[in-house]
């Protein structure tokens, strides 16, 4: 009797003490990988991203967060206090392409009626990160060729070279190497930019990821709604759907698929099946029976969303026994990356 009694103020200590450090609405900073592709994805972006010689070149399928480790590796490097400068070829034609990258001057061309700083000059002594590099026509490329190799430009109407000094990371999700092969990437140029790649794996490679980005991705919508109130909780059959679904456009695709499941909870504590409407009813499909174990997280979550151990356990589909053993318990820490990664 009196160690069911020792055990049961043990269960209920760890409990207050986890529940009481838990944050009701307030967006977290992006979750530690608990996958090994991307703790070595992460690995190798902070041995390169400290060298302003290397150009880092980031390859991955659409949505895989290509965006996101080029804004790190900035931070990452020496030029963390400087500018960062953005520029997407798969917009810029070819006709105004050296007044997109190089700038120009009053009068250089029709509608040119006054000075236009280029994504070269805008990125001086700072960081151009130029996205979906590999929809680049030839033409553009014998551009970047020449700025990457002289590292002076010249603006459209003028006769004046500037220097410029930027460091460069590139994103594409074709693949240059195959580009080249088939005379569509210039050699050069691939040899200038594909020294340093870093590969981003789909989120299908990486499913012991998606909890920790499902709630991240929640938590973020939140606090743009402006919410208050403690956030709805994942059920674990959802989350077990999550995990299992195919995510087309990756992150981005996870990142709206748990907007909508938000915006469709209303007040509701626990986002189940039930939210998963119109283009999210596919998520049906991976409802499974049985009992899909819960984490020590989406425990506490439970607790303090309904303010009580016995609501947590019903809205769980467990025991309060459970609840408190799963809250005495720690998750599986994400992996720490080495060298062999």
């Amino acid at each position: 009797m009196h160690h069911r009694e020792r055990s049961s103020a043990s269960e209920r200590e760890s409990f207050d003490s986890f529940t009481s450090s838990v944050g009701t609405f307030t967006p977290p900073t992006a979750p530690k990988p608990r996958s090994k592709v991307f703790s070595a994805v992460l690995y190798q972006l902070e041995r390169f991203a400290d060298d302003d010689s290397i150009t880092i070149l980031f390859e991955g399928e659409s949505g895989t967060g290509k965006n996101w480790l080029a804004r790190r590796a900035h931070q990452l490097s020496r030029r963390a206090t400087r500018v960062v400068h953005e520029i997407s070829l798969a917009t810029v034609v070819d006709s105004l392409a050296p007044s997109e990258l190089f700038g120009h001057e009053p009068g250089a061309f029709t509608d040119a009626r006054g000075r236009r700083t280029g994504a070269f000059q805008s990125a001086n002594h700072g960081t151009l990160f130029i996205d979906e590099v590999g929809k680049a026509s030839l033409a553009v490329q014998r551009l970047l060729l020449r700025a990457v190799e002289e590292r002076v430009i010249v603006p459209v109407g003028s006769d004046r070279p500037a220097k410029v000094d930027v460091r460069l990371l590139l994103a594409t999700n074709v693949g240059l190497e195959s580009l080249v092969a088939e005379h569509q990437f210039l050699p050069d140029l691939f040899a200038r930019f594909g020294q340093f790649r870093i590969q981003v794996p789909p989120l299908r490679e990486r499913r012991e990821d998606i909890p920790d980005l499902a709630r991240y991705f929640l938590s973020q919508h939140a606090a743009r709604r402006g919410y208050t109130a403690g956030l709805p909780v994942i059920h674990p059959d959802l989350m077990n759907a999550l995990q299992q679904a195919n995510w087309k456009y990756n992150l981005r695709d996870l990142d709206g698929a748990m907007h909508r499941l938000l915006v469709e909870a209303d007040s509701a504590a626990f986002l189940t099946f039930e939210h998963c409407v119109d283009n999210l009813k596919y998520l049906r499909e991976y409802k499974r029976g049985g009992t899909t174990k819960v984490s020590r997280t989406t425990v506490a979550a439970a607790v303090t969303r309904t303010d009580s151990v016995a609501g947590a356990a019903r809205a769980l589909g467990t025991s309060r026994s459970t609840i408190y053993r799963r809250l005495a318990t720690v998750d599986e820490p994400p992996p720490q990356p080495t060298v062999a990664d």
